[in-house]
This record gives structure tokens, sequence and C-alpha cells, in this order.
């Protein structure tokens, strides 16, 4: 199979920077949303948007012919058609019988011609130049990973469908209406055929030849087949003509028209002389699809009405829409950047999970749900959209507290947002973030001393802000404005960052081994686990599983973390290095490369009856210790064994020297060994947190909102907020001393994610989105968990199911974080269902009551008895997960190794 594109020229690359620069800069001077000057090309642009948007028509998919970095290669994406007719088209030109629709699933049982050994399932996406598209959704294989290439869309030839190799799985939105079969896959000649080989023509059980095709029989020379009992006409993949025919006891079977190589001898020829056929002809898989398409329509619903009243027929209308009365006082920066917290808030429900591409109807349904609430008026929620979207769009209206205007305006905004947005997807990498210049003294102003203002909030604490130069220039626009930019677009950005600065690394000689680059890691758990069960602090520091892998990849460099290679039959975990668990009988297939990850973050929030963390990396904040003020659960960097009131020995004279002396507070206080030592660990803390996100394993990290994730990001700042949050008593008394050690140790922190990450684009990034993701989503939703759910041996019907997941609703916070644990050797959840690599497989177990669930952390799957009664089943499950302390799963452990792990301190 082979796309072609004629791919993007550089001229127009260029042009779509230039026009996302200018629309960046019409938002400048706070302008309110009746007053800003939009080019009236992108209005004209943000309609088409909507037209487009409004006829659900087309869907963009990235296949398996583009690039490996989502933001740099895009020639080869297409632009999907799903209207039924030209999708019944696609089908009609494949010879299937029935038409499939996008959204429709079908078992795959053949692949490239040959028939699958394990079958799989994929969803139909839409028609692209004749071609019926689809996306795998998943693989029965264990193991198997869509990230390998198979989450991509392709599409179908006629090789691959034939007989039954795709199976509908439920009912079709075709209505199983019959799709005429076109003249190519029929035999035209009214005679039939006539074999005319001197050793007749071989009946095979399939349309390829190769091993595993029977020889059912042969037919003798002279024979004629009647065109009755010629089924079907096909070209397999070696591009021979094959007839399906039913030839007497023999039944139906595979015949060729010509003996493949050599002097290609005809096998059997057609007969033209009889009496012609009356049947209708197809000559085209159009004429085909619009008979089909005849009868589709008198029995699919017609929604005509419901899709004119969102209908929006001029130019005019539209720009009344886009700028409504009833918003006043209202700046339009402000205005967009509700609207696309909104638009991003109901797409993460969506299958693609981009914004971009939401659904126009999942869209309004939403919309007009969460006005309807934000008025209080009651409102039945439609059947189009989910009641998760419509509930996440009422709390993203809440949050923002603006006016918003009818629902047709709000579509017509979020057109405007799109069209921006559509053009920044291919523009990210093009345009400066953090340009090297603004360090610069020049550029940084007198009050910078060599850096950006964006920057006072991580590095240093600055009271005057207005002294502070910022030259206006491409960069600080995209950081100033970074919310009209939809989360999933920055984060698939920063994503193809991370993807082009990977180190390469090169196969090994067997695909099922991982190359020499790939280092091995010993981690004993079973000590670290007795350390840490231990009161002496020391002991902790030493043999923790944090500890060990800082010792362990001390000498690395951010390279050898950079990596990201992929094995086969690992799921699709990418990975820098391999875990070997001493003493546990378990391979790293990608389960224990989690869980040491689990295991160190674990670690670093434990700690004693005095507040102090075990391994001195993280402190509770003094409102964690005390449960004060609105954050207590939070942690702060380790204060060490200092005391924070007397850090500085400086006391200044005058104004300028007390400004000089806060905006250095940081690096003036007294460096020691105990410092030193925070400091390193917090280095290690960031490369393992930077090591994490690259390979997609988000970290139960609470660190503070305002003093960590926004100064990472160099979101707004605010001293009195940042230190409320961590200590709500100093903030009464203005201490700020505290603040000052923990903007000291945040830059060791940041040092160590610069190991790893590209630290200079997180600027794109909001302080919550750069939390979201590297953290993922701090409660475990069992909605979404559902929503990701695969069956084997149970149906979703069956009570030991709806036993589970009544149990697991009711579990506590962090019951529900160690059954995570349990069965994905990670304590946290991607943010939304798209994020999913994998599915979440609940298979039967043959045991009874008395049987404890097991899981495979490495396939994210569950071995669940088919317990009686729901209270035998949470018991089981809670006893499972609070006591499971080693993998033991893959093999016997001899008596060294199992001695090893369980020797003394």
């Amino acid at each position: 199979k082979q796309r072609f594109g004629f791919g993007v020229d550089g001229v127009d690359t260029l042009s779509n920077v230039l026009a996302v620069e200018q629309l960046v800069k019409t938002y400048s001077n706070e302008k309110t949303v009746q007053n800003t000057n939009h080019p009236n090309w992108f209005i004209r642009e943000a309609f088409n948007e909507y037209r487009r948007w409004h006829s659900s028509r087309w869907l963009r998919a990235k296949t398996r012919g583009s690039g490996p970095h989502d933001c740099a290669t895009y020639g080869l994406d297409a632009e999907l058609d799903t209207s039924p007719i030209v999708c019944a088209a696609a089908c009609a030109s494949l010879g299937l019988r029935t038409a499939l629709l996008p959204g429709d699933r079908v078992v795959v049982k053949r692949s490239a011609g040959r028939p699958l050994e394990l079958v799989e399932e994929a969803v139909v996406l839409g028609s692209h130049q004749g071609r019926l598209y689809y996306r795998l959704v998943s693989q029965k294989s264990e193991g198997g990973s869509l990230t390998e290439g198979g989450g991509r869309a392709w599409m179908w030839d006629e090789s691959e469908v034939v007989d039954d190799s795709l199976q509908m799985v439920g009912t079709g939105k075709g209505h199983d209406i019959e799709l005429p079969l076109i003249n190519r896959f029929r035999c035209m000649a009214p005679g039939g055929l006539r074999v005319v080989l001197e050793g007749g023509a071989v009946i095979r059980s399939d349309l390829e030849i190769f091993d595993r095709s029977r020889n059912l029989g042969s037919i003798p020379v002279d024979t004629v087949i009647s065109r009755a009992d010629v089924l079907e006409r096909r070209i397999n993949s070696c591009g021979v003509i094959r007839y399906r025919v039913r030839y007497g006891e023999i039944g139906e079977g595979w015949i060729s028209s010509r003996i493949r190589g050599g002097r290609e001898e005809a096998i059997v020829e057609p007969i033209f002389e009889g009496e012609p056929t009356t049947d209708t002809m197809f000559l085209t898989p159009e004429e085909a699809a619009v008979v089909w398409y005849e009868k589709f329509k008198q029995i699919e619903k017609n929604d005509e009405e419901d899709k004119e009243a969102w209908a929006i027929n001029s130019f005019e209308e539209f720009q009344q829409l886009l700028v409504p009365a009833d918003i006043k006082d209202l700046s339009s920066i402000q205005y967009d950047s509700a609207i696309v917290a909104l638009a991003s808030a109901i797409a993460d429900f969506s299958e693609s999970g981009e914004a971009v591409d939401c659904p126009f109807f999942e869209t309004t349904s939403a919309v007009c749900f969460a006005l309807a609430s934000s008025k209080e008026e009651r409102l039945i929620e439609s059947s189009l959209g989910s009641s998760g979207a419509n509930q996440a769009a009422a709390a993203s209206m809440i949050k923002h507290r603006c006016q918003f205007p009818n629902a047709k305006s709000v579509m017509a905004r979020i057109a405007l947002v799109r069209a921006l947005n559509r053009r920044a997807r291919v523009a990210l990498p093009w345009l400066p973030i953090r340009p090297s210049q603004e360090a610069t003294t020049i550029l940084g102003g007198q009050c910078g001393h060599g850096a950006s203002v964006e920057r006072a909030g991580r590095n240093k604490l600055v009271e005057s802000m207005d002294l502070w130069v910022q030259v206006p220039s491409i960069a600080s626009r995209m950081r100033q404005f970074r919310n009209l930019f939809f989360p999933s677009i920055k984060i698939r950005f920063i994503g193809s960052v991370m993807d082009a600065t990977t180190t390469p690394t090169p196969l090994s000689h067997d695909e099922y081994e991982l190359p020499r680059e790939i280092r091995t890691v010993r981690v004993n758990r079973l000590k670290a686990r007795r350390a840490m069960a231990g009161s002496d602090p020391r002991v902790k520091r030493k043999h923790g599983v944090f500890s060990q892998l800082q010792s362990e990849t001390k000498s690395w460099g951010g390279t050898a973390l950079r990596r990201g290679f992929v094995a086969k039959g690992h799921g699709g975990q990418k990975r820098a290095f391999k875990v070997k668990l001493i003493g546990e009988g378990v391979n790293d297939y990608s389960g224990p490369y989690r869980e040491v990850f689990t295991d160190a973050m674990h670690e670093v929030v434990e700690f004693d009856s005095e507040g102090r963390g075990s391994l001195a990396v993280l402190d509770p904040t003094p409102n964690n210790i005390s449960q004060i003020g609105e954050d207590r659960e939070l942690f702060m960097f380790s204060r060490g064994e200092l005391d924070t009131c007397h850090r500085s020995r400086f006391q200044p004279s005058f104004q300028e020297e007390d400004r000089i002396k806060k905006s250095f507070s940081s690096l003036i206080m007294p460096r020691d060994e105990i410092s030193r030592e925070v400091e390193e660990s917090l280095v290690f803390l960031g490369r393992l947190v930077g090591t994490a996100c690259r390979h997609g394993i988000p970290v139960d990290l609470p660190l503070p909102m305002y003093m960590v994730w926004k100064a990472i990001a160099e979101d707004s700042y605010d001293a009195e907020r940042t230190l409320a949050e961590i200590d709500f008593l100093a903030n009464q008394q203005k201490n700020m001393t505290q603040l000052w050690w923990q903007q000291r140790m945040l830059n060791s922190f940041v040092d160590g994610l610069s190991h790893v990450l590209p630290v200079e684009v997180l600027a794109l990034l909001s302080g919550e989105e750069l939390q979201a993701m590297l953290c993922g989503n701090p409660d475990v939703d069992v909605d979404l968990l559902k929503r990701v759910v695969e069956y084997e041996g149970y149906e979703e019907t069956d009570d030991v199911i709806s036993y589970f997941w009544e149990s697991l609703r009711e579990m506590t916070h962090v019951e529900k974080k160690k059954f995570l644990q349990f069965v994905w050797a990670r304590s946290r959840l991607p943010n939304k269902e798209s994020d999913f690599e994998a599915p979440f497989k609940i298979q039967k177990h043959p045991g009874e009551d008395n049987t404890l669930p097991s899981a495979s952390t490495c396939f994210f799957s569950l071995a669940l008895p088919n317990y009686s009664d729901k209270t035998v089943l949470k018991d089981k499950l809670l006893f499972a997960i609070e006591n499971v302390c080693t993998m033991e799963s893959d093999y016997v452990t001899n008596d060294a190794e199992v001695g090893e792990g369980w020797k003394g301190l």
C-alpha cells in the first residue's frame, strides 16, 4: 500500500507562521471583545471552519505514512470524508456486501492478505481518495501496543476483506442494507468459465496461496463452471486474479485465472457465448453506493431540522455572533481564554481528545447543558453528548466566572479559536518561546540582571516588578497569550520536541532482546521496604528505592535518560533502562519499570512524626502538618536541619540594598553539607520526574501549584499567595524567609528536569497544564477506567462485573491508588481516554470464592474469579491489594537470589 502527498512547501509554512504571529498580536493592549480587530481574512476563515465543523463530514487523521514527529511531518495526514454515501462507495470498491460507516467496530482477521494468528479490533474512520480507512483499537496479542504503528489510520485493500475477514461487532450503522456488487467482483462472462489447463484447476481454501491454504481438490480440464457457480472475482496480494467457485462435493473454494510466473499459462478462460444476464450492472462503486443510499435514507433518522437550527447561513450573521452585545467590559483575551478552556474540557471526553477535532454536536450538547446549569435551568441531557462532557463544561463556566452569551454565539467563538489553533498546530515548531537573547542584560533590564520578567518567580523574588523591562517580541506574546492555545495542541508540540530530542537506540539482533545501550538497574525492593519500615533515617536514605536508583544512575548523563526505546511485546512502554528486581521472580516487560518510579515517589512523600521527610527530599508543608489553610495535602522541598529564620547574615542599610538582597535572596543564603545533599537529591528527583514524563508514567508528586508548577511554567506569580499555599501562619506574619529557601531548592529541581525535558518550551503551558502533564489525574476516575475496559471471558452484564465496579467505587482514595498500582504498577491514571496506550483488561480466572485475584502489571490486566457475591469480591480484592509485596509470576527465583533479596540490612 502506498500513500502520496504533495506535502507543504516552505513558502506556505512561513506564511502560516507569520499569520499566527499576526493573530496573536491582535490580542495586545487588553482590547474588549467588541474592539478586537481580527483581520477580515481570518474571520472568513473562521466562518469556513464553522461551516465545515457543522457539516460533521470531515475528520483529519494521522496515517501510518505520516512522520514520527506530530508537529514536523504532516504532509501524509489524511482528510477523511465521513459521509455515508462516500463510505459506501469505498466499501463497494472493496467488494463488501455491507457498508461500513464511521464508528462501526469490526474484528479484523486478515492483514496484508494473510490470516492473523490473533485477531484485532478496529474502528472505521472514513474514506479518502476512494479508500476506506480504519484505526486499530485493540490487539489481542499479550504485550502488543497500538503505539507501535497500529494506532494510526490506515486503509484496507480487497485482499484483506475477503470471506469473513471483517466481522461486525454489535450492530452496524448501515442497518445491514445489502450493498450491490460492482462488475469488477463478478464473472461477467455469460457462459461462465472453462478450465483449459491440462492439469486442471486446483481449488484452495483461501484467496492467498500459501502454506496454511488447504488444497480442497481440483476441477478437470474442459470442465465448464456456470456463471451461477462463479460466486466472486478478486485479485490477491500477489496480483493474481482468483475466482471463488462452487463445484460439486468439494464445495466452495478459490481457483486462479492463470499460473503466476514462468509462461503465465491460463488456467481458466471466460465463455462469452450465451444468454446475457438480466441483473443490474454497476460499473463504478459510486453507482452501487447511490442505490444503497436511497434505501439508507428511508431508514436513517432525518436530523436535518436539528442541523438547520445550528446553521449560520451568511458571513454577516457569523460576524454578529462573534461579538455578542451582552459581553461588556471583558477583554478579548479573557473571553477567548474562557472559550478555549470550555472547548478543551468538552474535548477531553471525545474519542480523539483533541479540541480541534471534537464533533460539532457533542460540543453543542455540552455547551447547552452548561449554559442551562449556569442559569439554574432544568435541561435533559442530550443523547449526543456524554454526561462527563456536560459536567466538565458546566464546571469550566463556573470556574471562569464569565458571562457567556447564547449557545450559538459560543459555538461561533469556538470556531474562531479552532481556526487559530488549527494554524498554530503546525506553526508552533517555528515560533520562539524562550529565545537566548532574552537572557542578556540588555533585554532583561536593569532589574532583571540578565533574565526576563517571567523568570523572576522561579529564580528570584522581586517586589518592584514595575522596574522590569520586557521588550515586546513574538516569544513574549506567545507566553503572555498562552491560554489562547488548546492544551492538547501545546502538549502535542512539547511531545514532538521530546521525540525529536530522544537519544537514538539501535535495535538488537534479536527483536525480543533489549539492546546493550539499555543498561540494567538492580533494585532490591525487599531491603528497601524493611528500611522504610524502620526508624533510622540514615538507613532509609541509603537503602530506599529512590536512593538505590540515585546510586545506580549517578554517573549517567541526561543522554542516557532521554532514551525512549520500545521493546517488542512490552506493551508499547518506552524505557531508558531495564529493571532487575532482586529476589523477585519477574521479568521486566514494563511492569517493574513503572513500579520503581511509583515506589520511589511513594518513599519521597513519607514523613516521620516530627514532620520531616523520611528521605530528606520533600517535607510536608506547615499547612499539611497543622492541617490549616486551604492546601493541606501538599509537600515542599526539604528544609534539612537548617533554621530558616537565620539563613542570611546580610542586613541591608538602604532601600536599594534591600531590593538587591530580595532579588538574590535564594543565592546569598549559607550553603553547608546538608543543603548540598538536599540539592543533589532534588536534582535527581527532577531527573526522575522528567524521565517518567518522557515515558508516559504520571508521578504522584503533590507539590504546591504556585511555588512549583506555576514557577516552572513562568506563569502568574504572587508572593503572598505562594507563601499562604505552604504556610498560612507565616503569610499572616509576612515572613518570607521560608520562600527564599524554597526558591533556591526549586532551581535544583528544575536543573534535574532540564537534563531530560526541554524546560525552555514549558513556558507555553500554564501551571495547571504542566502539573497535569507530569502528574496525570490525581483522582482515580472509575468512570474513565470503565470506558477503556475490555472483558475476556466475561460480559459487561455479568453479576461479578457489576460487583467489581460497585466495590471499586466504594473504595477510599488511598485504596483506589493501591488498586491501580496492583494492576498497572502506577498510582495515577492518564488525564483522558485518548491518553491510554492500552485498554484495562478484566480476564476470567478459573478459581472460586477461596481464590484471590491476580494481576499482570506489564499488560494492565486483572484476573478475576467468578465470585458469588459482592462482599466476597471486595474482601478478596482489598486483601490482595493491601498485602501484595512482590512480583512473582514469571519464574522461580533461585536460592542465591532469594538470599540476596532478603538478607539483613
